[in-house]
């Protein structure tokens, strides 16, 4: 007895088009405290459902669908379990945005460019330990400004979100400079 395929409109119910909510797509509140073994357990769940390869025998404009509900419900999982990438979804979402050339507090922003550039020293140097213990130390600011990313959704304070998460935008260069070198030894 053969099996009859699964036609995308069975799913319907349980996908939202490509470019939907990206909370939505996983059935999950939108929110900055993400449960991630609920966030890992509704993308598993759904990346079954949607699967392309269920929908192999279908028309291929339902397997065009599919495919497309399939990448969607992927972004929407890399984005959400990244903290600082859900942070600034959540952002957009709510309708303020980070652009490529935004203005930091210089005193904000100052600490990380002089640790920069002792970084460059270090790495020029190949003094591995002196990189290791630098990328601790910036792994704990990271650490503390998520923290104060996370408060300011708590309170609200969407101004106070997105300066942190210019700050972060820097650290996350600067930790991807410490592995890129940590990586050469």
């Amino acid at each position: 007895m053969a099996v009859a395929s699964p036609s995308i409109s069975d799913f319907q119910s349980n996908a939202k088009p490509p470019g939907a909510d990206a909370f939505a797509l996983l059935g999950l509140t939108p929110t900055f405290e993400v449960d991630v073994a609920a966030l890992e357990k509704a993308f598993f769940e759904r990346s079954k459902e949607l699967h392309p390869d269920r929908f192999a025998n279908a028309p291929a404009a339902e397997r065009v669908v599919a495919l497309s509900r399939s990448r969607a419900l992927n972004d929407a999982y890399q984005i959400l379990k990244k903290p600082v990438a859900r942070a600034e979804y959540l952002l957009a979402q709510s309708g303020v945005t980070i652009g490529d050339n935004e203005r930091l507090d210089p005193a904000a922003l100052m600490p990380i460019l002089e640790e920069r550039e002792l970084l460059a020293e270090a790495i020029q140097a190949k003094r591995i330990a002196e990189i290791e213990k630098m990328q601790a130390a910036m792994q704990a600011t990271r650490a503390r400004e998520l923290e104060l990313v996370r408060d300011g959704f708590a309170r609200n304070d969407l101004v106070a979100v997105k300066r942190s998460l210019i700050l972060l935008r820097y650290i996350e260069r600067y930790l991807e400079a410490c592995d890129g070198a940590l990586d050469e030894e």
